[in-house]
């Protein structure tokens, strides 16, 4: 079995991604992540961060920059929130 071990940009990527595309997993590889399997990251979001209060943060932003929030903002929150996991 081959595992991804992953590292932190790809994690940021990973959360900006989700973002962006919501949990759309074959536009995520094919756009930002195409050396990680989907299944790579289907199971990073549900065995890592699924229960992560992060998660709920990121959700809350992805349906927002729908409808309230500029591209810009939204990337800004997200720098906030991986500095605070950071620390």
């Amino acid at each position: 079995m081959n595992y991804h071990r992953w590292t932190q940009d790809e994690e940021s990527v990973f959360r900006e991604a989700i973002v962006r595309f919501k949990f759309n997993w074959s536009r995520i590889q094919q756009t930002l992540l195409p050396h990680i399997s989907i299944k790579s990251m289907k199971n990073k979001y549900y065995q890592k961060m699924h229960n992560n209060t992060e998660v709920r943060i990121i959700k809350s932003l992805s349906e927002e920059s729908s409808s309230k929030m500029s591209e810009e903002q939204v990337y800004q929150m997200i720098k906030d929130i991986i500095s605070l996991n950071q620390q």
